[in-house]
């Protein structure tokens, strides 16, 4: 693991070590080495703090471009080659994430985009399904769920934007981790001819995905929330 990397985990760690009690996960087991493309819900600004947790290796994510504008933490981000999204400029991002993909390396995305304050997932953007589609690594789905009750609404301020977001404060978190899926030769076989019909197709398909994954990690919440070793 690169110095910058680490530094760019502590730092988020801080967070995590703060206000977040336990991180629960099920289906490490399904977790395959290798390049991949990890797929998340993004119900809360705090979850991207999580991902780096889970995952023996070094993460890239798709970020704002203007995270890497940030006194010292944007200097961070930058120096750990995460991935900018910058307006305009999305074909750029998705070349860098293809190059890496085909270096060994592991991208992260939250095909959403933006939060969807746990009210349930957005209409997807096509990063993920391009990538997969495109390169043949395999999506990783991954359902995130804290219970409404260690969430805080947050108003905020973000480069003169007027933001609102949920953050965790207290209690555990929850993952379920699912099974890996390839793309099928016949899927990329009509790339070529029906592109955008076959991408939005994909795009879908993960985000059904994810949404099992959510309910798994609901579930599993109800459970440990109510058995003898949530005291």
């Amino acid at each position: 693991m690169d110095f910058w990397y680490s530094t760019a985990k502590a730092i988020v760690g801080t967070y995590i070590a703060v206000f977040i009690r336990k991180i629960l996960v099920q289906g490490n087991e399904n977790v395959p080495s290798g390049p991949k493309i990890v797929v998340a819900n993004h119900a809360l600004a705090s979850d991207a703090f999580l991902l780096p947790f889970l995952f023996p290796e070094k993460l890239h994510f798709f970020v704002q471009g203007e995270l890497l504008t940030l006194p010292v933490f944007g200097k961070v981000l930058e120096k750990a080659d995460q991935i900018p999204v910058y307006p305009g400029q999305g074909q750029q991002a998705m070349l860098n994430a293809r190059e890496k993909l085909e270096q060994g390396k592991t991208i992260a995305i939250f095909p959403e985009g933006k939060l969807n304050d746990g009210k349930g997932l957005l209409r997807a953007f096509s990063g993920a399904a391009r990538l997969t589609l495109e390169t043949g690594a395999p999506i990783l789905p991954v359902g995130i769920y804290t219970p409404p009750e260690y969430a805080r609404a947050i108003k905020s301020k973000f480069f003169g934007r007027s933001t609102y977001g949920s953050w965790q404060f207290g209690g555990p978190c929850f993952v379920s981790i699912g099974d890996t899926v390839q793309p099928a030769v016949d899927r990329i076989a009509e790339l070529n001819q029906y592109y955008n019909r076959t991408v939005r197709e994909y795009t879908d398909d993960i985000m059904q995905r994810i949404n099992v994954m959510v309910e798994r990690a609901r579930v599993f919440a109800a459970s440990w929330l109510t058995g003898p070793q949530s005291t």
